[in-house]
């Protein structure tokens, strides 16, 4: 995968030929190393000397969201369909299921 530099993932997950098994199997593979990629204090903030925030920034936020949206498109078609977030973060308990509506 790649990344730009406004955060969005970029990554190739199957072809048209392949099982949803393959492809099920790919986005669970792909989303496993980003979330092994994920900064050990990611959403922690920056400290100053005092022990503070550090310049410009709040303090943590409890809920720090790593994920924010999720697409899902075909390399040559039209439109692109929105993924529930919950079915594609590794921490969440609904990771690679259908959940409830």
């Amino acid at each position: 995968y790649r990344t730009d530099k406004n955060g969005i993932v970029h990554a190739g997950v199957g072809k048209g030929s392949f099982s949803e098994e393959q492809l099920a199997e790919n986005v669970q593979d792909l989303m496993n190393a980003i979330q092994d990629a994920k900064p050990e204090n990611y959403g922690k903030g920056k400290k100053n000397k005092a022990g503070g925030p550090g310049k410009g920034k709040s303090a943590p936020k409890k809920n720090e969201k790593y994920y924010l949206k999720a697409h899902l498109t075909s390399s040559q078609g039209k439109g692109s369909y929105d993924i529930d977030l919950r079915t594609l973060d590794p921490t969440s308990s609904y990771f690679m299921t259908v959940p409830p509506v």
